[in-house]
């Protein structure tokens, strides 16, 4: 499992707030601050947001009929 969520400041940044523990932000914040949660292989929330984002039908038109569609099973991603 994995989460990604963001943090107010890196923890390399040589500020006062981010080295000092009082100012970290606490557990009960972390709602707030998720941005995708992956388990089994994928990213959840990413991967229903993207759905169908960026297709521009006019792209595939020109190529045969059993190329114009892909099955989840021919995606991969990096690991």
């Amino acid at each position: 499992a994995a989460v990604i969520y963001q943090t107010p400041h890196s923890a390399d940044a040589a500020l006062y707030p981010a080295q000092c523990p009082q100012l970290q932000p606490r557990w009960r914040e972390l709602p707030a601050r998720l941005i995708d949660i992956g388990f089994w292989g994928r990213w959840w929330v990413l991967t229903a947001r993207l759905r169908h984002y960026d297709i521009n039908e006019d792209d595939f038109a020109s190529l045969p009929p059993q190329l114009r569609r892909l099955e989840l099973q021919q995606l991969r991603s990096h690991r």
